[in-house]
């Protein structure tokens, strides 16, 4: 049996979030009408940020003692820190009254950044794997 490919995970479940993050904001209303308002649910939310934080952390820990570079590591804390803010730092709406309000907007643009890092995360932290082949290196950038 192949073993879980934590970074092909990880984007997969990143590119879900970024889509998400932008349907949520852009058709919060219609979401609700076609009976899908669980999706932009505040415990959607925090299970997709805890996946990601998960899913994350396991593969940024196998990738380092591969190749031993922090490149990977610093767009994980920037993709999680924009997270990290989006659900903190702007009010909460998941009954669409907000939708058309500039801090809706903000809102929209800091989660899909943020899922958009994170798939930029595990892509270099998979990149990096391979070019070391198995072995343990050092990428020196």
């Amino acid at each position: 049996m192949k073993r879980m490919n934590l970074d092909q995970l990880g984007a997969v479940a990143s590119t879900v979030c970024a889509v998400h993050c932008l349907l949520t904001g852009l058709a919060l209303g219609l979401l609700s009408v076609a009976g899908l308002g669980f999706v932009a649910s505040e415990p959607a939310e925090y299970v997709f940020l805890g996946v990601a934080v998960t899913v994350g952390l396991a593969a940024l820990i196998h990738g380092h003692r591969r190749h031993h570079s922090m490149i990977p590591a610093w767009i994980f804390v920037l993709g999680i820190g924009l997270l990290i803010v989006r659900q903190f730092a702007f009010p909460h709406s998941h009954d669409g009254t907000e939708v058309a309000s500039g801090g809706e907007l903000a809102k929209t643009v800091v989660s899909v950044t943020a899922g958009l890092a994170l798939v930029a995360f595990h892509l270099v932290n998979q990149r990096m794997q391979h070019q070391c082949g198995g072995k343990h290196c050092s990428h020196h950038h």
